[in-house]
């Protein structure tokens, strides 16, 4: 049985290789593409922005490169890609001095001054070819030996599927990768579909709203397309259409306005996943659309949901309650005060006008069933 077919190929080389030889990976999943195959130098910005890049310099500084954990390589011409193990290299990379520390960035350069340790080669797996790694890092990160974030799963599982699974049907594709990754393909399905909803939104920028991608939690995206109603406002054919040649890309910059554009309090809109069964049912009434915009509150948004006579009723309802909790608590005020009274009378005065409104209304349709 070949590779494609599912067959393992030789076991993988151990061996030294020089740290200047070693180059990273170009589709690290970690990263978006413009990151993990642009400029080195952003690349190096972000492993020490986000990936806790400092310790690892001082540790291996420190001890030395821990050969119990090598790094999984393929070769590529008189050079090797290193497919696990990118932020380590980083790390040598910088200790040895092929790289120089980001500006500004006073405690790496101290680290690398005070470094007992500068490896100028480092302890490898070498593999045959990327699908038999592709492989192993399946095994590692989906089975959550050493997890990958919900973003980066799903773009390995694209790239597994690209790699070994392209010339199946849809379908049974996701067969296949629902076996390789112990998975169910509905899940598989899911996955990619919102990958490709993730890669829409990133290559229109976000839509211009004031967001990037740190901001965007791939798992409340790959949630909400489990709920009925958010397919079909995003003009999905199935919560597994990966293809969305009939996506509504307004209403796919909404979902991430409303899921991932935060106010001041650091803070979104629906704010987490609970309160995706709320957007569902918002997302199949226009008025609770309008509502959401207009207002950016879920649960007054979701009371329009249920139509505006229910969404009435529920408000009167509450500010009834509200006022017998405020009359029931007057008698154990030891003090009153102009206060209590000013607020008071606004009060009276809302609720007059409130009960005016409603009297016109009925009014007017006892008047139009008497024109009939």
């Amino acid at each position: 049985m070949n590779n494609r077919e599912g067959g393992r190929g030789n076991a993988p080389q151990a061996m030294e290789i020089q740290v200047e030889k070693l180059d990273f990976d170009p589709d690290n999943p970690r990263f978006p593409p413009d990151i993990a195959a642009g400029p080195t130098a952003n690349l190096i910005e972000r492993f020490v922005r986000d990936e806790r890049l400092l310790e690892l310099v001082e540790s291996i500084g420190n001890q030395g490169f821990f050969g119990g954990e090598p790094l999984l390589v393929v070769k590529d011409g008189a050079r090797y890609t290193v497919l696990e193990g990118n932020r380590r290299l980083a790390a040598l990379k910088l200790l040895s001095g092929e790289i120089a520390p980001p500006s500004g960035r006073i405690s790496i350069e101290d680290a690398i001054e005070k470094a007992d340790f500068k490896p100028s080669q480092a302890a490898c797996l070498l593999f045959d070819d990327r699908s038999e790694i592709l492989r192993y890092l399946g095994f590692r990160h989906i089975t959550g030996i050493k997890a990958w974030s919900a973003l980066q799963k799903a773009r390995y599982i694209k790239r597994l599927r690209n790699a070994h699974y392209s010339h199946l049907s849809y379908e049974d594709s996701l067969r296949a990768l629902a076996r390789e990754t112990g998975s169910r393909g509905a899940y598989i399905g899911q996955v990619l579909a919102a990958l490709a909803l993730y890669e829409k939104a990133e290559e229109s920028n976000f839509f211009g709203l004031s967001m990037g991608a740190e901001d965007v939690d791939f798992s409340i995206l790959s949630t909400s397309l489990s709920y009925s109603n958010i397919v079909d406002f995003l003009g999905l054919q199935s919560r597994m259409d990966a293809d969305q040649k009939k996506i509504k890309k307004k209403n796919l910059e909404r979902m991430f306005f409303w899921n991932f554009v935060k106010d001041d309090s650091r803070r979104s809109i629906v704010k987490d996943s609970r309160n995706l069964k709320k957007l569902a049912a918002i997302v199949a009434s226009r008025d609770a659309v309008k509502e959401l915009n207009a207002s950016g509150r879920i649960d007054q948004a979701f009371s329009m949901s249920k139509g505006p006579a229910v969404a009435l009723l529920e408000a009167l309802t509450q500010a009834a309650n509200r006022l017998q909790a405020v009359y029931e608590l007057i008698p154990k005020v030891a003090e009153v005060d102009a206060g209590h009274l000013e607020i008071s009378k606004r009060a009276l005065k809302t609720a007059r006008s409130v009960k005016n409104m409603i009297e016109a209304e009925l009014e007017d349709m006892l008047d139009g069933d008497q024109d009939d």
